[in-house]
């Protein structure tokens, strides 16, 4: 299948292109080659590796590598790679390269309705057994404090 992004016309992989291959982290793929375009690969662990180590010259565009590790000496073009991991609070928060998290993964929401950024120092020590923490409730609740200390 010919695709054209920005201008350049790419003859796109069809087995891989415009697929959804998420969470299928075991068995390993099989050798990939081409231009893979528009397609989910997202793990739920950090730099799972789902590509044979030695996959090379494969060019991926537009597609989903939340969690995955690419391979060196292929092309990543305008593509979604985040990591995250449950945390104990039961949320996906986005980590650094330690695995430590930074934020909440759905981050945007806090500054979208100006409520206060949770702190993974809140995070609880050992792993919930309920529901997961709902952050935007307690941020809410957290603004209001703030508001009233303030006065």
């Amino acid at each position: 299948m010919l695709k054209i992004y920005e201008g350049i016309e790419y003859n796109c992989n069809d087995d891989f292109s415009f697929k959804d291959f998420t969470g299928r982290g075991k068995p390993h793929f099989p050798i990939v080659t081409g231009v893979i375009y528009g397609s989910c690969f997202s793990q739920e662990t950090p730099d799972t590796s789902i590509f044979p180590t030695d996959m090379q010259g494969v060019t991926f565009i537009k597609c989903n590598f939340d969690n995955v590790y690419i391979p060196p000496n292929n092309t990543v073009i305008d593509c979604w790679q985040r990591r995250f991991k449950v945390q104990n609070d039961r949320n996906d928060w986005l980590v650094d390269n330690n695995n430590f998290p930074i934020k909440p993964s759905q981050f945007k929401i806090f500054d979208k309705l100006a409520l206060p950024m949770p702190d993974p120092k809140d995070i609880p020590l050992t792993m919930l057994s309920e529901d997961a923490v709902d952050l935007v409730k307690l941020a809410r609740i957290k603004k209001t404090f703030l508001a009233t200390e303030v006065i």
